[in-house]
């Protein structure tokens, strides 16, 4: 028997309401309203809310905590081992209480699925964790809206890997995938996934700046992503997205962005971080915020669409002024349309970092909470107004990305 996808209420003596939602690719269960899991067609758990806290599940095996501290703010932290597996051991237990409660009121495949939730035991979820560390390379970061993408590494590291602030790459040799190469992963990756892989619409490719490739090698590897992942049944084919920094993005022309759209690429996200000159050398990135608008004028040109990122933060109290200022004016000469997104993310940097002790240096003390906050609004305020034509603004935290 098919189960009809939708939301539904089965009624226990022992346990009270279960709320299910079955969904074609994931299933959510909830006792009584109290704790909500949600798993995968492979039985992985995607996240869970327990005890008044969100929990995000990632591939890598790591529980990426969540919560609304009492004074206000938020707490995010990775979970130590221990804590992970007694998480994990939790959900498995109400699983298994629930399963026992509906089995006689729920369809046989229903009951399956709930099987193939409770096979993952410690021993499993090891196996997987193994799995995921010879597959992938550390997968550093990707933008929030690709979080539930397929990642796939055409490359690995990051080109230029000199950037002040980021320390994503530093022990991460630069590496592009050949089309033999990158097929295997691809392989890989969806015999790792199975049938959770249909959960996944998307495409990231990363990693850092993926489409600095050379055009007609990029080509070939875009190629090897749509023989590999194409479209089933009357979906369309997943959309390809990635980063791209602002040199690389000077080597191609609009011509080369429309071949990439018809090669599937649908959002090129490149981080501006700020539209000032002064702050923008700070950061030791590669181009320039002139250079930045001229490559996302080109990529929109090209009928891709982007999404710039700004810092909120960069250059402290010292240069704040400037740096909202010109990075609203790099926003506005954009010409950022609705299929666009900005995402502005707060500067977090290690103390013993090269931007740390470049501005301890220049005697740019950093932002206070309650600074950071109020440029966090400014730029969101001032990106959507010198944004007429409504892309997203967003707010992207690093500290929240798991995969």
């Amino acid at each position: 028997m098919h189960i009809q996808d939708g939301p539904r209420v089965v009624a226990t003596p022992e346990l009270g309401s279960i709320y299910l939602n079955v969904q074609p690719h994931a299933l959510t269960i909830s006792d009584n309203l109290r704790a909500t899991y949600t798993f995968d067609r492979e039985g992985r758990l995607l996240g869970c809310f327990v005890d008044g806290v969100n929990y995000r599940c990632g591939l890598c095996g790591d529980i990426l905590l969540k919560a609304t501290q009492p004074g206000g703010g938020k707490l995010r932290r990775i979970l130590p081992p221990d804590e992970r597996a007694s998480l994990a051991e939790g959900v498995h237990a109400a699983v298994a209480r629930i399963g026992a409660a509906i089995a006689g009121q729920v369809a046989d495949e229903l009951r399956a699925w709930l099987a193939v939730i409770l096979a993952w035991d410690a021993g499993r979820r090891e196996r997987d964790r193994q799995a995921f560390q010879a597959i992938y390379k550390p997968v550093s970061i990707v933008p929030p809206d690709q979080y539930r993408a397929v990642v796939l590494q055409a490359t690995e590291g990051c080109s230029w890997n000199r950037c002040s602030f980021c320390t994503f790459y530093r022990d991460h040799r630069f590496h592009i995938k050949g089309p033999a190469e990158l097929r295997e992963h691809i392989r890989q990756i969806k015999a790792f996934l199975g049938r959770g892989l249909a959960l996944r619409t998307s495409v990231f490719l990363g990693d850092a700046n993926a489409l600095i490739i050379p055009q007609p090698r990029l080509l070939d590897l875009l190629q090897v992503v749509y023989d590999e992942l194409p479209p089933e049944g009357d979906r369309a084919p997943r959309g390809i997205y990635a980063f791209l920094d602002i040199f690389g993005g000077e080597q191609k022309t609009t011509a080369q962005y429309a071949d990439l759209r018809a090669a599937g690429v649908r959002r090129v996200y490149i981080g501006l971080e700020s539209g000032d000159p002064e702050v923008f050398r700070l950061l030791n990135k590669p181009g320039s915020p002139e250079a930045c608008v001229e490559v996302v004028r080109r990529i929109k040109a090209g009928g891709i669409d982007v999404g710039v990122i700004l810092l909120a933060g960069p250059g402290g109290a010292t240069l704040a002024g400037q740096h909202v200022a010109q990075s609203i004016a790099a926003l506005e000469a954009m010409g950022l349309g609705a299929g666009d997104l900005v995402y502005i993310s707060p500067l977090i940097v290690p103390d013993d970092g090269p931007y740390s002790q470049q501005a301890r240096d220049l005697g740019l003390a950093p932002l206070g909470a309650a600074e950071l906050e109020a440029q966090l609004a400014a730029l969101k305020l001032g990106a959507a107004a010198a944004t007429q034509r409504r892309p997203k603004v967003a707010l992207y935290h690093i500290e929240e990305w798991i995969y």
